[in-house]
Parts: structure tokens; C-alpha cells; sequence
């Protein structure tokens, strides 16, 4: 099982593809992070020749990023202790003890969810880390759920490394930490996990996946601070780009039409935005849909968005109330299509809002009664979303004027 059966909100270990880490876009590094480029004259020169593989690399635990002078500090140096009260992850493990998970597990005959590969691949991926990788201290009491690691990588060769002011980011990320500062390192991070899921789970009675990189993190809550220009934005196309290419590649290996809507789906909200549209082709070749999501993605992981361009984005997704209203049309594709228009006009919305944009008291409300009858399923009514979306329209219609 690869999500949380009461939200679909859990991070990825992993991501296929070598590719994927050749041509990862890598920003400029915001402030927060500058000390780590910094270089100290009198310091020992980095010898990146003695550092093992990450597939090598040993798994330290959770607890040494805890203590008071790293991560489990106060204001400033409190990651740890952010993730470890408030985050999601802490909380993936123990549900497959629960309900649900349960069901699942017996209806596939897998055995207990909390031992079964299946399941913990997603929801406590430590389980599998073979022991002669683990610190001593981990193999007394391993991490459960989605801890630090399974995101940021073996921490064996990179923990005392990455605080040296000797060594520039490029020398730290080559000992194993994986690099989430660049927007689409975190997408491919995530994606595995928050998107992808076997169809036998599904059909025991496993939630469907969506993916959704902006919102998902706002809720998690992240435990770092990250202030760039339009990083709302971009994380948001990143993360639907990176979502159009997993699912065509999916798509690519066996046609499966119950994705093929929700592929729709994305290829018709992505060709709206500026990029997109040059860079998406028409049609139903998933091999070429994939690559140029691919293309997509890492852009969008780069390129800032102006006010303007938020703007023009919000008029554009608030003002498809129309499509929803035609007769004729496919009744599941327009589920699946305000499946993802709700979260983007939230995420842009969040984004103008941060831009000054004017306060709208009323958008909390209509958006999410929109958003309520997009996941109505086969009762979806398309003529109920429509005119829910014409009043989110009005309702944020000042803050969008030209």
C-alpha cells in the first residue's frame, strides 16, 4: 500500500529512471543554505574519492539529526522537532495497523500490512533496508514511517560532511544527500510514493493517489523555510508535469482506461499554462507525452512566475466554468478534470495572495464546495461544479482584474 488510507499526503523513496538524475535543473541556492558554500582557507581539501555509492552508503536513524546543535533545536535549528510533532510521514507506519489497511492486506492475502513489501515499501521503507546498512543503534530500534532518510537519503557518508564550510553543495550532494533545494529533485522524490499504485491495491480498496506537489507540502507542514521567488508556482507545474509523466509512462508500458481520464485530465489543465502549451504535443502517444513532461517539469522547476503570469493563469482556470456546463461531454473526463482544476486555482491563489493580492473573505468557502463536488465520484454533476465554479470565479473576479 503506498499512501495513508485517510489522505493521500506520504513521500516517495524513490523515483525510475537514470535520466531523471542527469538532468536535474539546479537553482541557484537561496540564502538559507549559503553557509554550505562557503570556503574556509585553512580547512582540509574534500576528498570525494573515499565516499561510497549511496547505494553503499549505511542508514544512521532519525535521532542523529535530533540533537539541540543540528536539527532538534530552537527556532532556526527545529526541523527535527517540526517533523516529529506535526509531519505526516511520523504517521505512515501506523496505520497499517488499522481498519482499512487491514481490509486491504486480507483481500490480497499478504498477511500482516505491516510486514508485507507492498506496503511498507511506501509506508516504512526502513523495513527493507538490509541490516548490514543500519547503525548499530538502528538495528535495536529502526525507524518507522517515512523518517528523515527515506527522503534525504543514507546519511552514513554525508552527516558530519554536510556541516563543513569547506564543502560547496555540488561536493555534499556527491556524498549521498539528495538534493530537494532544486524544485524538481523534491517532485521526483515524492512522486513514487503519493502517485503510483499497483492496480490489485487499488482494487482492494486502496484510496486512488493523487499528486499535487505545492499543496501537499503546504499541509504536511514542511520543517524548512523556503522563500524564493514564486516558489509556489513553480513547485505546483513541477509537480503536475511530473505527475503527467509518471502516469505516461504508465501508460506507455499497458494502456489502462481507468488512468487514461486522469491523463486527460492533466494534458488539458498543463496546455492551458504558458509552457505547456509549447511544450505538450496532441494525441495519445504516452511514449512522447512522457518526455516532453519530462521537458516540462524540469522548466517549470526553473522558470519564476511574474504576478501577471499568476493572474492570467487564475482568469484562465476560473473562466473553463463553460466546459462543465456542455451536455455532450464525457461526464468521468470532467470529473477528472475538476479533480485537478480545484487544487490548481487553490495553489495559484495562494501564490497571488502572497503577491498582494486583494482579500477575498468569501474564496475559502466557494472553492471548497467546488472541490467537494469534484471528488463526488460517480455522482459527479458537472452543471453543479460549473456553476460552483462561477461563484469562485466571482468571488476572486476583483483581485484578477487586468
Amino acid at each position: 500500500m503506498k499512501s495513508c488510507g485517510a489522505a493521500p499526503f506520504w513521500c516517495s523513496t524513490s523515483h525510475r529512471g537514470s535520466n531523471r538524475d542527469s538532468c536535474v535543473i539546479r537553482p541557484k541556492i537561496p540564502a538559507v543554505f549559503a553557509p554550505l558554500a562557503l570556503f574556509c582557507a585553512a580547512a582540509l581539501p574534500v576528498r570525494t574519492a573515499e565516499i561510497k555509492s549511496p547505494a553503499e552508503a549505511g542508514f544512521t536513524g532519525a535521532q542523529s539529526c535530533a540533537s539541540s546543535s543540528c536539527h532538534g533545536g530552537g527556532t532556526g535549528r527545529n526541523e527535527f522537532l517540526v517533523y516529529q510533532k506535526k509531519d505526516r510521514h511520523v504517521f505512515a507506519a501506523g496505520i497499517l495497523g488499522k481498519g482499512t489497511s487491514l481490509k486491504i492486506a486480507e483481500t490480497l492475502g499478504i498477511g500482516e500490512p505491516t510486514k508485507a513489501a507492498q506496503c511498507t515499501v511506501c509506508h516504512s521503507p526502513m523495513e527493507a533496508v538490509a541490516a548490514s546498512r543500519l547503525a548499530p543503534e538502528m538495528k535495536q530500534n529502526p525507524d518507522r514511517g517515512v523518517s528523515c532518510e527515506a527522503c534525504h537519503g543514507a546519511a552514513g557518508e554525508w552527516l558530519r560532511f554536510h556541516t563543513r564550510k569547506d564543502a560547496t553543495y555540488q561536493q555534499i550532494l556527491a556524498t549521498g544527500l539528495r538534493d530537494l533545494i532544486d524544485v524538481g529533485g523534491r517532485a521526483n522524490a515524492c512522486v513514487a510514493c503519493h502517485l503510483n499504485l499497483d492496480e490489485k491495491i487499488r482494487q482492494a480498496g486502496h484510496p486512488e493517489l493523487y499528486f499535487e506537489l505545492d499543496g501537499q507540502a503546504a499541509i504536511e507542514p514542511p520543517h524548512y523555510v523556503d522563500v524564493r521567488p514564486s516558489i509556489g508556482p513553480r513547485s505546483w507545474l513541477t509537480g503536475q508535469a511530473t505527475a503527467l509523466r509518471e502516469m505516461s509512462w504508465k501508460l506507455s508500458k499497458q494502456r489502462d482506461e481507468q488512468l487514461v481520464p486522469r491523463w486527460k485530465a492533466l494534458v488539458w489543465l498543463l496546455q492551458m499554462t504558458e509552457s505547456g502549451a509549447k511544450e505538450l504535443p496532441s494525441g495519445e502517444d504516452f511514449s512522447a507525452m512522457q518526455a516532453a513532461a519530462d521537458r516540462l517539469a524540469r522548466k517549470a522547476s526553473r522558470d519564476p512566475w511574474t504576478k501577471i503570469q499568476i493572474t492570467g493563469q487564475l482568469r484562465k482556470y476560473v473562466s473553463t466554468q463553460k466546459e462543465f456546463g456542455d451536455a455532450k461531454a464525457d461526464k468521468t473526463e470532467l470529473r477528472r478534470r475538476a479533480e485537478v482544476l480545484v487544487p490548481a486555482i487553490d495553489r495559484l491563489w495562494a501564490a497571488l495572495k502572497k503577491e498582494g493580492g486583494a482579500a477575498t473573505p468569501g474564496f475559502e468557502k466557494t472553492l471548497t464546495l467546488a472541490a467537494q463536488l469534484s471528488h463526488e465520484g460517480n455522482d459527479f454533476a458537472p452543471t453543479d461544479f460549473a456553476k460552483a465554479l462561477a461563484d469562485v470565479e466571482a468571488e476572486i473576479a476583483p483581485a484578477l482584474k487586468p
